[in-house]
């Protein structure tokens, strides 16, 4: 799998326990835009979307939703051969077939009409390229969902193709329906077995299970759909997934309660201390004990021996901020592929977390510590001294989280679009945005900005206006291709992404 899928596929996972307290409390939407009218479009670039995709997403409606499936586009502006799984908080999984029709315009956003055997859908997304693209549902009303779209390899849809070491990273919600959060490594067989595995878990009710031992069994059809039975110390779960190729595994559960979803993705040999070193920017999500949605961002420097410093933490606790906190630490790893973080000096106190690195050094972050229920990624930044110079193109782009009322009220806000950087500090664009009660597609950004302190760690700010609404963000830059984003506004806790469109 392509290094910006990678270094998309965790960031989402930093919010979503935010998103959870949502579902669950089924909170009256609101908040602001109007936006009824949606535009399919003449779509010009129709032909990005051609093949067979793998898709998921995790979101609200307003109960926790799940997702993950398969269709085939025919690079004119049709879906046939819908597959989807899909599973609500409480109910377990149904399958669902659909078809569909899709536009994609001259900026690479698309809009796609969805008829499944159980109602119809909207998709808004935004491409990176052919194989690549980050998806919100769009439906006003119903649900709203953040998650990703990627290009199947069909010589992959088979058991013996799973044949591998795999880290995974899941969220949802626990037996308790309370927040969960966990992550972990197996190996599978290429014979329907899966074993040498272990995961931690955090669950905000029935605390943290460390290290605990899994095994077992699944199997894949020839569409690429697969099932798997995976047995713990926190019991047994059942789960869809599809695979995207061999290193890359979209799993959603289909038990009801537990209810979790994430990337199964192959990973690295096994690390050493000398395999972390040098720059690692990172967002975290989930709540703090208070069950307040708490969200985090940061970059920090590993030297190769098991040391961190030169660190920075910003964080949005339930809408305040605290920015700039000076952090360090140490880490290590043992043999099996697993590690510990140990990060110092924040805002929230000393924090612990079991961390598992994927293929291309992008990391697996679970909070075993009792101080909050956090869950995130890590990813080695490359390119560095980065200046507002190292920022300059066109991203694809998604935020996903919590938007507050001066009520208090909340509810989950999902955006996708497309953002352009000149290199100099200036941002245009044009997003797409949802929640339960508005959806408004196709605003224009206006004197929206973007700044790189002179340190050169990648750590910078961005301010993105919209028409009514104003987005005060910390940024982390990975690379040249990826940006991870911190909301720090008091009535806004999202993260978010943004990858350079190819």
């Amino acid at each position: 799998m392509e290094p910006s899928k990678r270094a998309q596929v965790r960031y989402k996972q930093a919010v979503l326990l935010m998103v959870i307290l949502l579902a669950l409390a089924g909170l009256p939407a609101c908040g602001g835009g109007s936006g009824k009218f949606l535009n399919l479009g003449p779509g010009p670039n129709n032909g990005m979307l051609n093949g067979q995709y793998a898709f998921s997403f995790f979101g609200s409606n307003p109960s926790l939703i799940i997702a993950a499936g398969s269709f085939t586009a025919d690079g004119n502006g049709t879906i046939t051969n819908g597959l989807e799984d899909v599973t609500v908080a409480g109910t377990t999984g149904q399958s669902l077939t659909f078809t569909g029709t899709y536009a994609i315009g001259s900026d690479g956003r698309g809009t796609a009409l969805i008829k499944t055997s159980n109602g119809a859908a909207t998709w808004q997304f935004t491409m990176l390229n052919g194989s690549h693209a980050l998806l919100i549902r769009f439906d006003l009303g119903t649900v709203t969902a953040s998650g990703a779209l990627d290009k199947q390899d069909p010589t992959a849809f088979s058991a013996r193709k799973l044949q591998a070491n795999y880290v995974f990273g899941f969220s949802g919600i626990g037996t308790s329906r309370t927040n969960l959060s966990t992550a972990g490594l197996w190996t599978m067989d290429g014979a329907g077995n899966i074993n040498n595995g272990l995961m931690d878990v955090s669950d905000e009710t029935a605390g943290v299970l460390e290290n605990s031992a899994l095994s077992g069994t699944y199997a894949v059809a020839s569409n690429g759909r697969g099932t798997a039975t995976i047995n713990s110390g926190y019991g047994t779960q059942n789960f869809v997934f599809y695979v995207v190729d061999a290193t890359d595994l979209k799993f959603v559960e289909t038990d009801g309660v537990p209810a979790v979803s994430g990337e199964v993705l192959e990973a690295a040999a096994p690390y050493t201390l000398a395999s972390l070193n040098g720059g690692l920017a990172f967002t975290l999500g989930g709540t703090d004990h208070g069950a307040v949605p708490v969200a985090a961002g940061g970059v920090i420097t590993a030297d190769g021996k098991g040391n961190l410093s030169s660190g920075t933490l910003d964080l949005n606790d339930g809408g305040i901020a605290s920015l700039g906190a000076s952090i360090g630490g140490t880490y290590s790893f043992t043999g099996n592929g697993r590690g510990i973080l140990n990060i110092t000096n924040t805002a929230l106190g000393n924090l612990q977390f079991a961390l598992y690195p994927a293929q291309n050094h992008t990391i697996e972050l679970v909070e075993v510590d009792v101080t909050a229920v956090m869950s995130g990624m890590a990813k080695a930044q490359t390119g560095s001294p980065f200046a507002a110079s190292s920022l300059v193109g066109s991203f694809a782009a998604n935020f996903t989280g919590i938007l507050s009322s001066g009520g208090g009220t909340r509810e989950e806000e999902d955006i996708t679009g497309q953002l352009r950087a000149d290199g100099a500090g200036n941002l245009t664009g044009t997003l797409d945005i949802n929640t339960l009660a508005t959806r408004t597609q196709g605003v224009s950004l206006s004197a929206s900005t973007y700044t790189m302190p002179a340190d050169g760690q990648g750590r910078g700010t961005a301010t993105v206006n919209i028409p009514g609404a104003t987005f005060t963000m910390q940024t982390y830059q990975i690379d040249a291709n990826t940006v991870l984003f911190l909301d720090i506004d008091s009535f806004r806790i999202l993260v978010g992404i943004m990858q350079k469109q190819q």
